[in-house]
């Protein structure tokens, strides 16, 4: 068993982490935005099921064997990264109309969100090294790896959902035609930033 102490830093540890804005924080803003709370949601669902796959591999104690296939790695980044880009520049190209953005099925933003994790896969590497920096060796490490995970991703889960709440009010606050086009052009940047952070990371 976990003791409490142990556990109340490590939340703490990653809700401090996770709240730093990354791709992922970028591409559920920038959903929130254009489509609403809803929408920015079922991202939040794909990037959090997506981390789950991630921590459970290293749980498991794949990290280290998949790391040891570079180009596999560089393909999920590339592929996200693109994808990202993608959809960055089709909301920048799209031509204004009044109303509300069009509607995007849930599969496909559940996609999105999904892709926007899977494209990182260096975070493989930086769960494999923080989660083991709270395991007791008193303690079988494998229980405590998956406790560790599953804490990690509610916390992830409880602040991504707020930020998409957050996005969401920001859409039906700014419902005049000019400020949605405008929601709708930012929506595009912000995919793009996220690709190119992706893009420019090392995975080292």
């Amino acid at each position: 068993m976990m003791e409490p102490a142990t556990l109340l830093a490590f939340v703490l540890a990653s809700a401090a982490l996770i709240a730093v804005p990354g791709p992922n924080v970028a591409v559920i803003v920038a959903t929130g935005a254009a489509h609403g709370r809803r929408a920015a949601l079922t991202v939040v669902a794909g990037a959090t099921l997506a981390q789950a796959g991630q921590i459970a591999l290293v749980a498991a104690g794949l990290a280290a064997f998949l790391a040891a296939f570079g180009w596999t790695l560089t393909v999920i980044k590339w592929a996200g990264v693109a994808y990202l880009a993608w959809l960055g520049v089709s909301a920048l190209m799209a031509k204004a109309h009044t109303g509300e953005a069009r509607p995007v099925s849930a599969r496909r933003l559940f996609a999105t969100g999904a892709a926007t994790a899977l494209a990182n896969p260096k975070t493989l590497v930086f769960h494999a090294a923080f989660l083991p920096l709270f395991v007791s060796p008193d303690h079988p490490a494998g229980p405590q790896l998956f406790i560790l995970g599953g804490v990690y991703i509610l916390v992830a889960l409880t602040l991504d959902s707020l930020y998409a709440v957050l996005a969401g009010w920001m859409k039906t606050a700014l419902s005049r035609f000019d400020i949605q086009t405008l929601a709708r052009r930012g929506s595009g940047v912000l995919m793009l930033f996220a690709a190119g952070w992706l893009a420019l990371r090392r995975a080292e």
